[in-house]
């Protein structure tokens, strides 16, 4: 990776029909660092986020994740975007699963998965045979989730299921649960915006942590307080562009062109 650069986007555009949502856009996200992106609705940010980890596909242009091309048609995006932790606004818990199913569940299958390869690369190479079985894997996992519940406070709520928990307790369960595949990078579409305003800050201050810990982060919020005191690089991004990035003194406390000076007038 090219100075400590995780993530570089190059010339990104997506359309939807003849609507461009996304025009040219470059930026590159270095390891450890925290991008917040903002800019009003219809701007282009969540559809940015979203084609980082391509669950937008791009229209044209290279998300190199890794130094691979994740937006190449032929690269198997699956590998790639177990690296990539992504919280949405509407948290997207399995109802019908517990707290701590919600969390293992996809570690469990990758690492069975792999199980289920090693195995036959042993058989077939006459290798080292695995170690775990499918039960060991099982036990680290709900070992691993149960430490993860109880660094937020929620151990006890493990056994659970999301219908019972409150919106903030909602979205510190999706966080970790992104955070049990161990992300090189997680990625948050306004975490905070389907909660009620005395739930936001339960749910900022997880997030402050994993920034003081060092996780790559990138930030599609409103909350500009939040902004200034997490992000290392602030992007506004206005029709489709990156209007202008710096830091948070600079964005917000020394704006250069008249549409951010208008937007943070509005905002803050």
């Amino acid at each position: 990776m090219e100075n400590n650069v995780l993530i570089q986007v190059r010339d990104l555009s997506k359309s939807f029909g003849e609507l461009e949502v996304l025009r040219s856009v470059s930026v590159d996200i270095k390891q450890g660092e925290k991008v917040v992106i903002v800019g009003a609705s219809g701007s282009g940010k969540s559809t940015l986020l979203r084609c980082l980890n391509c669950l937008e596909d791009p229209t044209g242009g290279e998300v190199i994740f890794e130094g691979v091309d994740i937006a190449d048609p032929k690269v198997d995006i699956n590998i790639h975007r177990q690296k990539m932790g992504m919280v949405f606004q509407q948290f997207n818990l399995f109802n019908n699963k517990t707290v701590l199913e919600n969390i293992t569940v996809a570690p469990i299958i990758i690492r069975s998965k792999q199980l289920r390869r090693d195995k036959w690369r042993a058989f077939f190479k006459k290798g080292e045979k695995p170690t775990l079985n499918k039960e060991q894997i099982v036990a680290e996992e709900k070992e691993k989730a149960m430490k993860l519940l109880e660094r937020i406070g929620l151990e006890e709520k493990a056994d659970v299921y999301p219908s019972t928990l409150s919106g903030g307790q909602k979205q510190r369960i999706a966080i970790v649960r992104a955070l049990a595949m161990n992300p090189k990078v997680m990625l948050f579409d306004e975490p905070t915006s389907a909660l009620d305003p005395e739930m936001v800050g339960e749910v900022l201050d997880l997030m402050k942590q994993l920034a003081n810990e060092g996780m790559t982060m990138v930030i599609v919020t409103h909350e500009m307080g939040f902004a200034r005191e997490v992000a290392d690089r602030v992007l506004f991004m206005d029709g489709g562009v990156i209007a202008e990035q710096g830091s948070p003194e600079e964005v917000f406390g020394s704006p250069k062109s008249e549409r951010l000076k208008s937007f943070l007038a509005k905002v803050l």
